[in-house]
């Protein structure tokens, strides 16, 4: 038996990230939340994540900047973007950054699904 790919969701909303974590589970993935981005890379391991759900705006650094970080590291895993920002320069930015996927809130549930899948078996 395999073990449920882990995707991570950095979100400064703690409604949001319980949301997308409960739907996770309903679909038979693990998750894992991060508050922050910053709290997202101090806890960051090769091989851990299987793909990430990401907002752009929180405290601190940004959804973009962790991406940047974690492809700076050598890090290939999958990126969603996630966010209520719908200006096309953040959208181009994100994507041309590496972004698997940019989606804006609110999002219907099989949508962010479908792209999640889509990410997790290019693995």
């Amino acid at each position: 038996m395999s073990e449920a790919p882990v995707v991570a969701i950095v979100d400064d909303d703690e409604a949001v990230r319980d949301a997308l974590l409960d739907l996770l589970l309903v679909e038979g993935m693990a998750g894992q939340t991060f508050a922050s981005a910053t709290a997202f890379l101090e806890a960051y391991q090769p091989d851990r994540f299987r793909g990430i759900i990401t907002d752009v705006r929180m405290a601190g650094m940004d959804g973009l900047e962790m991406q940047r970080r974690l492809r700076a590291l050598g890090s290939d895993v999958p990126v969603i973007v996630l966010t209520s920002a719908t200006d096309e320069e953040t959208r181009e930015r994100a994507l041309q950054d590496g972004a698997f996927g940019y989606l804006t809130k609110p999002v219907a549930d099989e949508v962010l699904l479908t792209l999640l899948r889509g990410a997790l078996a290019r693995r």
